[in-house]
């Protein structure tokens, strides 16, 4: 029995302008329940790849499948509908309201009966959020704000959830802390999709790992063979040969 991939691109091409795309062809193919590291040096089009699922940069040519569906030409609004949600490096919450305004704003493209209940099964989650939900998000630590925006993806139970770079400006201690929460996550159910450039904390949480270079995606490989793979953390990661290494 075939299993339709819970996300896929097919020979997608992205970016800000036609004719200067800066994702080149992608395919790529996220199993139901995986948990995937988009990984590569600094401009190799990872964000802007993710992006480009999600609905917030111009795809110019291939397609996007979620569940098999192709929602190439949904509008960002209508993607989380579909049951795909995304989290932003940046300006993934809103800072001047409080934790419960961004709860319930993130709520209201529920129907109305089901708010309660999915509010209170995130509180629930989220029990550092839940006690002091008339905190203005402003004032709260980047892990908490983190957090907060993982809340708000998952108050629509999205089947497939994207992250760009969720360790961002965050402590080794709190990255730890919302990379635990992410596997936690991944075993509920949800399908993960994150960039990172943290490659250790990446590939120790995830099933497997991709790397992009140039927009390009120039390997794609299980998440334990990438991590002890000194040639392609060289070659695509950033990483230095070993002291003594040829």
């Amino acid at each position: 029995m075939t299993v339709v991939p819970a996300l896929q691109t097919k020979a997608l091409v992205a970016g800000y302008e036609r004719d200067l795309p800066i994702v080149r062809g992608v395919d790529l193919s996220v199993q139901p329940g995986e948990l995937v590291a988009i990984l590569g040096p600094n401009g190799a089009g990872k964000s802007t790849l993710v992006k480009a699922i999600a609905g917030t940069v111009p795809t110019f040519g291939g397609t996007v499948l979620l569940g098999g569906k192709d929602i190439t030409a949904v509008p960002l609004h209508k993607r989380i509908g579909e049951g795909l949600a995304f989290v932003p490096q940046t300006e993934n919450i809103f800072a001047n309201l409080t934790i419960a305004e961004n709860l319930h704003l993130a709520a209201d493209v529920l129907a109305k009966a089901l708010r309660p209940a999915r509010l209170k099964k995130i509180n629930a989650m989220f029990p550092d959020l839940a006690a002091r939900p008339h905190l203005r998000a402003g004032l709260l630590s980047g892990g908490q704000r983190q957090m907060l925006a993982l809340a708000r993806a998952l108050i629509v139970e999205p089947h497939v959830l994207i992250l760009d770079e969720p360790s961002a400006g965050l402590s080794p201690k709190i990255v730890g802390s919302v990379f635990t929460m992410l596997k936690e996550i991944n075993k509920s159910g949800v399908t993960l999709v994150l960039v990172e450039q943290n490659v250790r904390a990446a590939l120790a949480i995830a099933d497997r790992g991709v790397i992009l270079v140039e927009g390009e995606l120039r390997h794609d490989g299980r998440a334990s063979t990438l991590m002890h793979d000194p040639l392609l953390a060289e070659l695509y990661l950033g990483a230095q040969p070993a002291r003594g290494a040829a």
